[in-house]
């Protein structure tokens, strides 16, 4: 009769599975802090310099808590594949896998000390998957009253200069070390900091917003990046949050550092049914024991940005070109939390034009109690939640319908007011200052004086001031949806170039206009080039728009500016080009490149 798992292969496939990057795995072992009832978690980094490199590589990875520490049984099995010591439903833990899954992920050997009634009361317990491969580790064991490495003792009591802050672990907690760590990315201090501080601020932020825990990332070599995790809200709620906001200067952030920005960047969407943005709305599920049905309360959270740091009047160009925007895309759509811990949420479909950039500003929060886990489809590391698009009409029958189609209304209809709302927002508050790009007024600049010929220009010499004034109303009006005054209108006739950007089917990805006077740059927005790569750069990068848009002005003006001869080769050269980038984009999205 054989073992049902070969314990010495198994080694490498432990080392394989569970956790996507460094932040997951390092959050288990915070989650088991938390759980542990810890209220301060030192993240310890030590980086030294290889044999091979000459840059600092992060070697080890150390997690020291003042939790309530653990008891023989405890530590015994804390190691132990499958045997966990938290399998209730009240907490963050559950499933018993999370340490040495999360510890393999980035090392081959964890060791754990724990100590309860004082640090002189220390036991220690580790885990070597090299040594289990080659058969020298085939038992978990306790050493009692063990020392700590001297690098760590040196915590246990610790005033820090630079957090202004007092420290003290010596009656109870666990430290856990990660040595030689070779599936850490980034792989030095200063760029992993920046994402253990986004990410941990991400996912623990209501429980580190209501003071109750404190993570604290330090590195043993150098105290210069020492810091406390802040929270990271996505909803732009929070004060403070690692990002805050500042009236007078809209598009600007500063992390951590809040002195010149204190304010909010989203505040609570409300509607006559949730006045304060918070829905608590009651589902029902199958308890997985019982197969009773029950009731279970899920809250939801709404928030928008706010029209201080998102109409016209605030930012002219592209907001999602802005350092704000920036921030803001990296935490856009829905999050998911369970008891107070955000956990992954992939794509699903409460909305469908996920490219809208008004869909970068509003934030939607998803909270539920463990009790809900098989019915939200938590994965057994508590890391992510199982999202399938699901089908009404599947369901029909069922008596308990997946809590997805529970929510799935309310969801969606609040997300697309939101979306309606910031696209109004953009609308609204036109003046003569933001009816002009960068690039109109970069290629202003530049022609001016200039005694060029031009089409559009022999257009407006031979008619009259009063209809080209009344067609330039009526191209503002169906760009903006709203009456311009005679100021717009004067702004818009002294452009040398007006960019339209507007949905033309199969046409062109661009053409040109040159009637009544005003030389026209039309994009496509439905062309593939366009919906594929172009939008998302523009949104991106508020640089690459004005040098797109001046990219295309040039060859537009230039065509302008020909005889009518040399404008009818260049007619005909533009057809063939737009043809050719069509053929080469299609191919290109359709080969996945």
């Amino acid at each position: 009769m054989g073992d049902i798992i070969n314990i010495q292969q198994y080694g490498d496939a432990l080392r394989s599975t569970g956790y996507k990057n460094i932040e997951s795995a390092v959050s288990e072992i915070i989650d088991n802090s938390i759980e542990a009832e810890a209220s301060n978690v030192l993240v310890l980094v030590t980086d030294k310099v290889p044999s091979y490199s000459g840059k600092r590589y992060v070697t080890e990875i150390a997690f020291l808590d003042d939790g309530t520490g653990m008891n023989d049984e405890d530590l015994e099995g804390c190691l132990q594949l499958g045997t966990g010591t938290r399998r209730g439903r009240k907490g963050i833990g559950r499933f018993g896998v999370g340490l040495p899954q999360a510890s393999m992920h980035v090392c081959p050997y964890v060791q754990v000390y724990s100590w309860q009634n004082g640090i002189e009361n220390c036991k220690m317990t580790f885990l070597d998957i090299n040594a289990v491969k080659n058969g020298l580790q085939n038992k978990l064991r306790i050493d009692d009253s063990v020392d700590m490495p001297e690098k760590y003792a040196q915590y246990i009591r610790l005033t820090h200069p630079l957090l202004n802050k007092d420290f003290d672990f010596s009656q109870k907690g666990t430290l856990v070390i990660w040595t030689d760590c070779d599936n850490v990315s980034p792989k030095t201090v200063k760029p992993l900091f920046d994402r253990l501080e986004f990410a941990l601020g991400q996912k623990f932020r209501h429980l580190i917003n209501d003071d109750s825990k404190n993570i604290y990332l330090l590195n043993t070599e150098n105290a210069q990046y020492d810091r406390v995790v802040m929270p990271n809200d996505p909803l732009f709620l929070m004060k403070p949050n690692l990002v805050l906001g500042n009236v007078d200067m809209p598009e600007k952030i500063k992390e951590r550092n809040n002195v010149d920005f204190t304010e909010p960047l989203f505040e609570p969407f409300s509607n006559e049914l949730y006045p304060d943005g918070v829905v608590t709305f009651s589902i029902k599920y199958t308890d997985r024991d019982t197969q009773e049905v029950k009731d279970s309360i899920v809250t939801l959270r709404f928030s928008v940005v706010r029209k201080e740091f998102y109409d016209l009047t605030a930012i002219a160009g592209n907001p999602g070109g802005t350092k704000m925007g920036q921030h803001v895309k990296k935490l856009e759509g829905i999050s998911v939390v369970r008891s107070g811990r955000e956990i992954d949420f992939g794509t699903f479909d409460f909305y469908s034009n996920l490219n809208e950039p008004e869909h970068r500003w509003w934030g939607c929060e998803i909270s539920f109690t463990p009790e809900l886990d098989e019915a939200f489809g938590v994965s057994n590391n508590k890391q992510h939640v199982e999202l399938i698009a699901i089908e009404p009409e599947d369901y029909e029958d069922d008596d308990v319908k997946p809590v997805w189609l529970q929510l799935r209304k309310i969801i969606k209809d609040t997300i697309g007011e939101m979306y309606r709302r910031n696209k109004n927002i953009r609308k609204s508050a036109r003046t003569a200052e933001t009816e002009l790009g960068q690039a109109e007024r970069i290629i202003n600049i530049a022609e001016e004086g200039s005694n060029m010929q031009s089409q559009s220009g022999a257009v407006r010499e031979n008619t009259p001031i009063d209809e080209i004034r009344e067609h330039v109303k009526e191209f503002i009006k169906e760009q903006t949806g709203e009456e311009p005054n005679e100021e717009v209108v004067d702004i818009y006739l002294n452009n040398r170039v007006s960019f339209v950007y507007k949905s033309n089917g199969r046409n062109h990805f661009f053409d040109y206009e040159f009637g009544m006077g005003i030389s026209k740059c039309i994009i496509n927005t439905d062309h593939v080039f366009y919906k594929n790569f172009v939008r998302h750069l523009e949104e991106d990068d508020s640089k690459f728009k004005t040098a797109f848009e001046l990219f295309i002005a040039s060859l537009v003006i230039t065509i302008d500016e020909a005889s009518d001869v040399e404008r009818e080769s260049f007619d005909e050269l533009v057809t063939i080009w737009n043809e050719k980038l069509r053929k080469y984009i299609n191919a290109q999205v359709a080969g996945g490149q």
